[in-house]
C-alpha cells in the first residue's frame, strides 16, 4: 500500500514539474514576444519624427503581394531629451517618399509609427500565448473546484466555465510573467 502511494504521488510530482515547465516557458515568450510586439504597436519609447531619407522595399511573398518597407531618416525627439540621430524604420507600411516627415516612438535604434492594427494583433498573440501558457494552472484550478460540495450544488453553465478557465489561464501566465521581469529582487 506505502508503495503504491509513493507511486502515486511521484507522478503527481511528474505532472506538476512538467505543467511548470510548460509555464514558465510560456511565459518566456510572452515576456519576450510581448516587449517586440509592444515595440512594434509605436505606442511606447521616446516620441518624436523622422524625416525619411530612403526607403528600399522587397516583396516577400508573391502570391499577396506582401511588401516589407525598411527606411532609414533623421530621428529628432519631441521634447529634446535627447540628441537626434539617424534611426531605421523596420517595416514602415509602404514606400514613404524622402523628405517626409513622420510621427513615432524611438525604441532602442528602431523608429515605429503608431499602429492600432499592430496593438491588437499584439494584444491578440499574448492572450493566446498566456491562454496556452496558463491551461495546467487553470485545469488545477478547475479540477479542485469540481471536488467542492459547491460544484455538485451549483455547476457553472458551459460559457461560464469556459470564461473562467481562459481567466484563470491568462491572469496566471501573465502573473508568471510579472514574476520573471522582478526574479531579481527574490
Amino acid at each position: 500500500m506505502l508503495r503504491e502511494k509513493a507511486s502515486f504521488g511521484f507522478w503527481w510530482l511528474c505532472i506538476a514539474a512538467v505543467a511548470l515547465g510548460w509555464m514558465w516557458l510560456g511565459a518566456l515568450l510572452v515576456r519576450e514576444l510581448g516587449a517586440d510586439s509592444v515595440a512594434r504597436t509605436g505606442w511606447v519609447g521616446v516620441p518624436g519624427t523622422v524625416v525619411v531619407s530612403h526607403c528600399a522595399s522587397e516583396i516577400i511573398d508573391q502570391e499577396t503581394a506582401t511588401e516589407w518597407t525598411d527606411c532609414d531618416g533623421w530621428f529628432t525627439p519631441a521634447d529634446g531629451s535627447a540628441p537626434a540621430r539617424t534611426v531605421g524604420m523596420s517595416n514602415a507600411g509602404g514606400t514613404i517618399a524622402p523628405g517626409t516627415s513622420v510621427d513615432v516612438r524611438l525604441v532602442g535604434d528602431l523608429a515605429y509609427q503608431q499602429s492600432w492594427f499592430r496593438a491588437g494583433m499584439g494584444a491578440a498573440g499574448a492572450l493566446l500565448f498566456g491562454a496556452l501558457g496558463g491551461i495546467p494552472l487553470a485545469a488545477v484550478v478547475v479540477s479542485l473546484y469540481s471536488t467542492t460540495p459547491l460544484a455538485d450544488r451549483s455547476p457553472l453553465p458551459p460559457g461560464v466555465a469556459v470564461a473562467a478557465f481562459v481567466t484563470i489561464a491568462v491572469t496566471g501566465e501573465f502573473l508568471l510573467t510579472l514574476l520573471l521581469d522582478h526574479w531579481h529582487l527574490l
